[in-house]
């Protein structure tokens, strides 16, 4: 398993890429909107003390809120008319998505249904089919921290939504933003599963040669509330398939895949940031995450070859 571990914070950091090669039979595992008249509802997102490493790439996601379609209009279905992004929480609304906050080095972005919108008025109405999504963005600029209060003191909010009912909810950016030095690392390592035989992989769902390795996460600096990881699998997740990898590059094996667990033997949850136990925000440390991984028959045919597999390690801070 091979690992790069770019650096990127999504709030998160990209840590390494684990790269899982095998050889079944000799396999080898390695590895301008009309006014609404009525307010529906006012969100306020974050809301908290939120510490974030003080350098990072720009455009990197630092924090995400979400709000439900109850939240956001008080009814089970919502359709939004309209939307305006106010940079600072200030009077005036700009084109945006993206907009700048009252902490230098922040901006931030609303996702409606996964989609970012410049202020305006929609063709038709949007019906949420999800959670509507504000992102704290890494803009460049140095991050001084302070409070994401807006600055218009009449009517702070940095989003208004309009819905087809003409009334309008507003999205409020709270809390106080601390910007850390440093960050955690995790290195690239690469995991080699043992030898096996295809005909003790006899029925789809059948495992072989458990490997037990651990996830690195080095030198966390103190102050962080929360640090979090997140395990993305390498050409993405595989439906119905928990903790599976789909096969990378030089394999030459087919129905027969990689299979990461914790180390109770649960599947790997993917694509979820889940908190580094031990981690205290008084005192730096290291931590090792133990793990496990296996081949798995994926298919009623397969084959024997080199099987390899890998998944990129995220850290995320709070």
């Amino acid at each position: 398993m091979k690992t790069t571990a770019p650096s990127q914070v999504r709030k998160q950091e990209a840590g390494s890429t684990l790269f899982f090669t095998q050889q079944l039979c000799t396999i080898v595992f390695l590895v301008a909107v009309a006014s609404p008249s009525v307010r529906a509802a006012e969100i306020y997102a974050f809301g908290q003390q939120l510490s974030i490493p003080q350098n990072t790439a720009s455009g990197s996601i630092l924090a995400r809120y979400y709000a439900t379609p109850t939240q956001v209009c008080g009814l089970l279905e919502c359709f939004i008319t309209a939307v305006r992004n106010y940079p600072n929480g200030g009077n005036n609304a700009v084109a945006g998505p993206t907009i700048t906050t009252n902490v230098s080095g922040i901006s931030a972005r609303l996702l409606i249904n996964g989609q970012a919108y410049v202020t305006g008025e929609f063709s038709q109405p949007i019906k949420l089919s999800q959670p509507v999504e504000v992102q704290l963005l890494a803009d460049g600029r140095q991050n001084l921290g302070g409070s994401l209060a807006g600055a218009n003191t009449v009517a702070p909010n940095y989003y208004t939504l309009t819905m087809s009912n003409r009334t309008a909810s507003q999205i409020y950016l709270g809390g106080t933003i601390t910007p850390i030095a440093g960050t955690c690392s995790v290195p690239n390592q690469t995991v080699i599963l043992p030898k096996g035989s295809l005909n003790k992989l006899s029925n789809v769902g059948s495992t072989i040669g458990m490997k037990n390795f651990q996830i690195q996460i080095n030198n966390c600096p103190k102050g962080y509330n929360r640090v979090g990881y997140t395990l993305d699998p390498v050409g993405g997740t595989i439906a119905n398939s928990p903790g599976v990898l789909p096969l990378a590059g030089g394999s030459t094996a087919s129905g027969i895949k990689i299979r990461v667990e914790n180390a109770q033997g649960v599947p790997a949850t993917m694509g979820t940031s889940i908190k580094v136990d031990g981690y205290n925000k008084t005192a730096d440390g290291s931590f090792a995450i133990p793990m496990q991984a296996s081949y798995i028959r994926t298919d009623a045919v397969a084959k024997p070859g080199t099987v390899n597999g890998a998944m990129t390690v995220y850290l995320d801070y709070q």
